[in-house]
């Protein structure tokens, strides 16, 4: 019988290039070669939705999204209120993994914020339920109205471990640097999706599909306002890979 996929959320971090030519460019994390689950692989930051994710104290730390309008945007998860979740899971994953945190305050998130939730990261992998009330003790609220919901893509039957995952895409906080967490990610890197896809090609980087088409995708935008205005009113099909 094929594993049941659990629900995840996937977060592609995008930013302008300040480079020549210009462009954009996505965050890329490489797994740790004894992950149980895409060994060595490039992918955006992402995780499984905790219970957490959706709990009744966690809406209001949400910026600009409720759970009734989350559940308009994904309309097939039960409970409803699971729909939240997904961007909840999106950001907190995003931070465990590589550092970088959208979130927001009475103003912006200074360095000693930074520098205190950081020392934090690895509490929040072993007990995510802690991560909405570690913002709550620093005065931030989520924002997941940042979030646009980009791709829906489930794991093949065949694999051992299975995802239900949906992906979006957000602007990059400024200011701040990513770092990989040093136990399930080892590498943090910035770089277009036209780079990323030819050094695909030659066998420098390895992608699973959902992360390989993405890029194929993104590739067609030239700033992040393109891409994430790509997302209004897109029609969001469910694919497998």
């Amino acid at each position: 019988m094929p594993a049941k996929p659990r629900d995840a959320a996937t977060l592609i971090l995008l930013r302008d290039s300040d480079q020549p030519g210009g462009g954009i460019e996505v965050l890329l994390l490489q797994r740790h070669a004894r992950s149980a689950f895409l060994p060595g692989a490039h992918v955006f930051p992402g995780g499984v939705v905790e219970e957490a994710d959706f709990a009744p104290e966690t809406e209001a730390l949400c910026q600009g999204l409720s759970f009734d309008q989350a559940h308009r945007i994904i309309k097939d998860v039960s409970p409803p209120e699971r729909a939240l979740g997904f961007f909840v899971a999106a950001i907190r994953e995003a931070f465990e993994e590589s550092g970088i945190l959208l979130a927001r305050g009475q103003s912006s998130i200074d360095e000693r914020q930074m520098m205190r939730l950081d020392r934090c990261r690895e509490r929040v992998h072993a007990n995510p339920s802690i991560f909405v009330s570690r913002l709550g003790d620093e005065d931030l609220k989520l924002a997941t109205d940042t979030l646009f919901y980009f791709a829906h893509w489930i794991t093949p039957e065949v694999l051992p471990i299975r995802f239900d995952a949906r992906f979006f895409v957000a602007a990059a906080p400024s200011g701040q640097e990513a770092s990989p967490d040093g136990k399930e990610t080892v590498g943090a890197r910035w770089v277009s999706p036209h780079d990323a896809l030819e050094e695909h090609r030659k066998g420098m980087l390895k992608f699973a599909p959902p992360t390989y088409h993405s890029l194929s995708e993104l590739a067609e935008f030239r700033t992040v306002d393109e891409a994430i205005t790509s997302t209004h009113g897109k029609r969001i099909e469910t694919r497998h890979g």
